[in-house]
């Protein structure tokens, strides 16, 4: 058996990367509430205006699924 704490690194890792679309949904929720528009934001997220919308939807759904 391994000793090296890999696999609990790998947990943590993909825990923070299942927070990341309700967590950048917040963030862009807290932008629009500053006043940007869904350009400046998509330009922000390296993406488009209607990308940055769906985007702000996302919410992780037990096992991973994307609720609409």
């Amino acid at each position: 058996m391994a000793s090296d704490d890999t696999l609990d690194t790998l947990t943590a890792f993909q825990q923070r990367m299942d927070a990341m679309p309700a967590r950048r949904a917040e963030l862009i929720a807290a932008a629009r509430a500053a006043g940007h528009s869904w350009p400046k934001i998509g330009a922000a997220l390296g993406m488009s205006h209607v990308g940055a919308m769906k985007a702000a939807k996302a919410s992780p759904a037990p096992g991973g699924a994307v609720a609409e």
